[in-house]
This record gives structure tokens, sequence and C-alpha cells, in this order.
């Protein structure tokens, strides 16, 4: 049957994807229903990765600051940062591994079902989207939606002024001051 799999995966972050690849590795068919244009979910597109790459480029300010401290000439203008180069090798980054995920999906022979999934009844999985169709898992459908920022009772998030990481992590200049609500590991890298 077409849309009959082992397994149906829902959610492609890093709790579903090497879930859909071990058990397609182990022989199993497997879907994996996913939303976002893109494999990997938050710490791949919007977390982890991303902060880690804009991490980098703060790093290599401050080494350039302070390149007298390590015995570096740098003559000529003052150090700068350009945030649209920032943003473009740190969405090169993101790009990079989130088509390795793709590749390993094809190696593996999962099938990537875009769109969002709803739960119908027992190994039947219903997914709204460009093409709406019914799966069915007949040994185990794996729940792994992950999370998302969430707004504080009285603070609306409007995405301009009151951003989540988010939108923080594609910012196209540095902002003169900013207040983190949040003391995670998100929260923290800000």
């Amino acid at each position: 049957m077409a849309n009959e799999y082992d397994i149906v995966v829902i959610g492609a972050g890093t709790g579903g994807y090497p879930t859909a690849i071990r058990a397609a590795q182990l022989g199993l068919r497997v879907a994996v229903v996913e939303r976002q244009k893109a494999l990997g979910g938050t710490c791949l597109i919007w977390g982890c990765i991303p902060t880690k790459a804009l991490l980098e480029h703060a790093h290599a300010l401050k080494i350039a600051q302070g390149a007298k401290e390590w015995g570096l000439g740098i003559d000529g203008a003052s150090v700068r940062i350009d945030m649209n180069q920032v943003q473009a090798r740190k969405d090169k980054v993101v790009t990079t591994l989130t088509k390795g995920v793709e590749f390993l999906f094809r190696k593996n022979k999962i099938d990537w079902i875009k769109g969002t999934a709803r739960l119908l009844g027992k190994g039947q999985v219903e997914v709204t989207g460009e093409k709406p169709v019914t799966l069915t898992a007949t040994k185990e459908i794996v729940i792994a939606t992950g999370s998302q920022p969430r707004s504080v009772p009285g603070v609306e998030i409007d995405r301009k002024r009151i951003i989540t990481s988010d939108e923080a992590i594609a910012l196209k200049e540095v902002p003169k001051s900013i207040a983190v609500l949040g003391a995670g590991a998100v929260g923290v890298e800000f």
C-alpha cells in the first residue's frame, strides 16, 4: 500500500530525524511528517547550529579588536562587523546541514511528507498541506514535535519590537540594546 509504513515519525528535529534514519537502517519502511521547509528542527534551523555560527563571528570580532594583545598587526580601517555577511554565512552553514539530513533521508529511502500531522486513531495519521494524505503506521507512530518559543502573559510577541529567538537569529543589524527574558540555553546565548 502506497501510504502504509512500518513507522510514521511526526517531526524532523533532533529527536525525529535520527529515529527515522535508524529505523530505516534497520529495514523498516519510514515516513516523516514535517511542516517546516527544511529538515532538522529548531536545533539545526533556528537554535543550536545557527547560534554557534553567530558566536564564531562574535569571537572573531573580539579577537580582531584585541589584535595587538595577540601580537597581530592590523592596519587600516577599524574592525567592524558586516551583519549581511554574517547572516549569509550562518544561512550557508544551516543549509549545508539541512541538506545533509535530506541526503540521509534519500539514502535511507525515507519519505518526507510535507505538512501538518494529526492523529486520527490507531495507526492513522492525517497530513494536511500541499498534498493532503492519510498515512497508516503498521508498527509505531513516533511523536517528536519539539518545542517553539512561547510568550509571557501580558507581553505579546509582535515579531518586530518584541521578538522570539527565531527572529533574533535573523537580525540584520546589531541592536543598540536588548532585554532577554529567560535564562535557559537559548536566552543565555542571546
